[in-house]
């Protein structure tokens, strides 16, 4: 009898009491490999998806696999195993990120090592090939920027990383190169003259040609540092008297969706700030409460990103910021996350602060994982005296 070249057996998902199956190839020598997940619950369907493997040449003798071979499927949500992987044991991955992911393989690192057997490729390689992407012409006519180099990095580091955890390769050789320095362009805010001036009531008419929804729309911004994404998304329900829930941003390409990062959060804000939400909802034709209270073309579609920052632009000129000093002083509508995040440094405890912002760091203390308001009392006395 005839065994297969591979051994299946299930692992349970932890609290869950579900079982995902694993499979164990055999090598040249008949020793079994590592195992690795098939991301299947049914031996059928596992089965199916070994099979597979080995029809791909991907299992056949490891020294012979190429690297075009190895990243087939990778970082397409539905079928890439390591995203697979990650989520089941709880990894927060966006399909934003994937999307990323797979267009710096595709566009970047596909072409250089598609055709290189995996076990072949060395540090000298992958340290050649960041240097002459640095000269590569990028989507914007200019060769790729550090950032975007360091990004290809990263996602080659990641696949060649789980190369090594399914036993493909011994050690990475992209462990040691390391990441070119990066010299963002710095990002700075608005002077508070400025910001007063674009924010009072007395100059809706002057600033903004009456056009209450998009002055409200900076006013969230500038007094709870929201991203422009989770603005889109503010739904009805979650506008109330002292603070608004986050909990949904919306995406271009896959419309509303969680926080990003799941930085679902509840945010105080001022009284001038519920006043003009309030009397937008009371306008509103759409008042369900999962309705969209910036909608555009319909309660489903938020009003687009580009229509929000071109009409912030054009505030901007009505209170004395050119176009071109927008440039130079590199603000947009993301600055408001900067003035918010600067206006409250210092008068309220750092994890405080990134419980508000959503921002994620190591150092994220549990403290205020379930929101109480009068948690954050010293929050809505600052953001009454910036916008009363």
């Amino acid at each position: 009898m005839t065994h297969k070249p591979y051994n299946l057996y299930k692992r349970p998902i932890k609290k869950t009491g579900k079982y995902i199956y694993y499979v164990q190839f055999y090598d040249e020598a008949g020793n079994r490999m590592t195992a690795r997940s098939t991301g299947q619950t049914s031996k059928a369907a596992a089965e199916t998806w070994a099979i597979e493997q080995i029809k791909r040449g991907l299992i056949t003798a490891q020294k012979n696999i190429t690297f075009g071979q190895y990243s087939q499927d990778w970082w397409i949500w539905d079928k890439c195993q390591y995203i697979k992987g990650r989520v089941a044991r709880g990894a927060n991955i966006s399909m934003d990120y994937t999307d990323s992911m797979q267009t710096y393989l595709t566009m970047h690192i596909f072409p250089y090592f598609a055709n290189k057997r995996l076990q072949k490729i060395t540090s000298r390689m992958i340290e050649t090939w960041v240097m002459g992407l640095r000269d590569k012409i990028g989507r914007t006519g200019k060769p790729l920027s550090n950032s975007t180099v360091n990004h290809c990095l990263t996602c080659l580091k990641i696949m060649l990383k789980e190369a090594v955890r399914l036993d493909y390769l011994n050690k990475s050789p992209a462990e040691s190169i390391t990441q070119l320095r990066e010299t963002p362009k710095e990002k700075s805010i608005l002077t508070i003259d400025e910001v007063k001036e674009l924010l009072q009531d007395d100059n809706i008419a002057r600033v903004w040609n009456n056009d209450l929804v998009h002055f409200t729309i900076n006013l969230l911004a500038a007094s709870t540092g929201m991203r422009m994404g989770e603005i889109q998304g503010l739904q009805v329900q979650h506008v109330h008297n002292e603070y608004v829930g986050v909990y949904h941003s919306f995406s271009r390409k896959y419309g509303i969706k969680g926080a990003k990062w799941s930085s679902e959060r509840d945010v105080p804000i001022p009284s001038r700030t519920f006043n003009h939400l309030s009397e937008l909802i009371g306008l509103s034709p759409f008042k369900y409460p999962e309705d969209l209270v910036f909608f555009g073309k319909d309660r489903k579609a938020p009003i687009h990103n580009k229509i929000i920052s071109d009409r912030l632009y054009k505030a901007f000129e009505k209170i004395g910021v050119s176009p071109e000093e927008r440039e130079k002083r590199n603000i947009s509508f993301h600055s408001w996350r900067y003035f918010y995040n600067s206006m409250m440094r210092g008068k309220i405890h750092d994890s405080k602060l990134r419980r508000l912002t959503g921002h994620k760091t190591l150092a994220m203390t549990e403290r205020y994982t379930t929101f109480n308001l009068q948690d954050f009392q010293d929050v809505l006395r600052i953001q009454e005296e910036y916008f009363r």
